[in-house]
């Protein structure tokens, strides 16, 4: 059957494989996805009165639209930025500096207060929203539709706001932060 220009295959059901050496568990998948470098994103947000700020780091995001502009976040349904972003409707993508793996790893510690995170790092309002003084790049957005997807929230969003400042980026491979050379 063709859709749209693609062939479209039935796939077997899950349940009829066997395991072997390819089999899907959740270790080989995260192993597998070790191997893509992706850059490192801090997303922001804070309650409409700006006193209550929250951020996690990501590296599940991507554009989704030139016309209009539109991008997509995952977050884990677990995560407290997460229910943050679903109250205020609206978050700050970062882009992180290849100098900013200190603050990548702070924001992606689940054991700090989303407080803690903020503590020492400099930001400003666009939009109503933090953006963090030093990264790379920024975005802010304003969620269109939430999506379930296994253990994570799809964000799709439209952008309002966006500034680059030049630079390398911090990049997420094999598991370890690392630099274009």
């Amino acid at each position: 059957m063709s859709v749209s220009g693609f062939l479209t295959v039935p796939a077997a059901p899950c349940a009829q494989r066997e395991p072997g050496p390819g089999a899907v568990t959740a270790q080989a998948f995260k192993d597998l996805f070790a191997q893509v470098p992706t850059g490192v994103t801090v997303i922001t947000t804070s309650d409409t009165d700006g006193t209550a700020l929250a951020g996690m780091t990501a590296s599940a995001v991507c554009s989704l639209s030139l016309d209009p502009p539109l991008l997509l976040v995952c977050a884990a349904n677990h995560s407290r930025t997460l229910a943050a972003i679903r109250s205020r409707g609206a978050f700050a993508v970062n882009i992180l500096a290849q100098e900013q793996v200190q603050l990548a790893q702070r924001f992606a510690d689940p054991g700090l207060t989303q407080a803690d995170r903020f503590a020492g790092t400099s930001h400003q309002r666009a939009d109503g929203l933090p953006v963090l003084d030093e990264a790379l790049a920024w975005l802010t957005c304003r969620v269109e539709h939430a999506y379930p997807g296994g253990d994570h929230t799809i964000l799709t969003a439209a952008v309002h706001s966006l500034q680059h400042h030049g630079g390398q980026p911090l990049i997420w491979h094999q598991r370890t932060f690392r630099s274009l050379a």
